[in-house]
């Protein structure tokens, strides 16, 4: 009886110091947990399993290991919390499968301005259910898989801007109904898949026959009836499109 109230008590006592601890390399305030701009080369331990903002801005972090964020082993399994995670400006070149998949309440990610070159197929962000705002701008994309994104219905930003995209799946946005702005500038886009209902409003910002910027704002509306009757490039198309829509 003594030894399994004790066991309860240790069991207790490590719940609340992982709640409150704070990395040695990291501030922390309240649910915050700043870890910008350390030098850090790696994700460090003892991040605060109530954590709700997490910064990683400006480091140096090359990989993410496999059960990074499912962080202290035991409790709770995983930050159930966290709602935006900062990985902008570091040197990530690789996601791997479902190091992402116990952060469930996360709303914002920044994995901008780093070197990924690439996606994996699966279901990297299928588990990011309630992410509203995904930034994957100024990496080294060529490609995207089918499906990567058909699980985040509730995003409403998503920025795929400066990077090497030549080329789009069909349907990569149709599940996307909340979309409110999507970024494409800075691709070697010469086309896109017709879709269902992903792109409102486009505005072209650069010479007709490139497609370098493309936002979508509140009112979804269809370019599939568009799309198929330009035989034209998508730049033209799009150009010919907004004259008679343009406010």
């Amino acid at each position: 009886m003594w030894i399994k109230w004790i066991a309860t008590l240790v069991a207790f006592g490590a719940l609340v110091q992982s709640a409150v601890a704070c990395p040695a390399q990291c501030s922390c305030s309240g649910t915050t947990v700043h870890c910008h701009e350390r030098s850090l080369a790696s994700v460090p331990a003892g991040i605060p399993t109530n954590v709700q903002i997490l910064s990683f801005f400006n480091n140096q972090i090359t990989k993410l290991e496999p059960g990074v964020f499912d962080i202290p082993a035991g409790v709770f399994n995983s930050l159930t919390q966290l709602t935006i995670l900062d990985l902008n400006r570091n040197q990530l070149q690789a996601l791997p499968a479902g190091v992402f998949d116990r952060l469930g309440s996360l709303q914002r990610f920044d994995l901008s301005n780093n070197q990924l070159k690439s996606v994996p197929r699966g279901v990297v962000f299928d588990h990011l259910v309630k992410l509203q705002e995904l930034y994957l701008n100024t990496n080294q994309l060529s490609a995207l898989p089918t499906g990567v994104f058909d699980k985040l219905t509730q995003l409403t930003i998503l920025s795929l801007r400066e990077n090497k995209l030549t080329a789009l799946p069909a349907g990569v946005f149709d599940k996307l109904t909340q979309l409110t702005e999507l970024s494409l500038r800075d691709n070697q886009l010469k086309s896109i898949p017709r879709g269902k209902h992903w792109l409102v409003k486009a505005r072209q910002e650069s010479a007709p026959g490139r497609l370098d910027d493309m936002t979508s704002w509140m009112e979804v509306r269809s370019l599939s009836a568009i799309l198929s009757s330009c035989a034209c490039s998508l730049g033209l198309c799009l150009s010919r499109w907004l004259e008679p829509n343009s406010s």
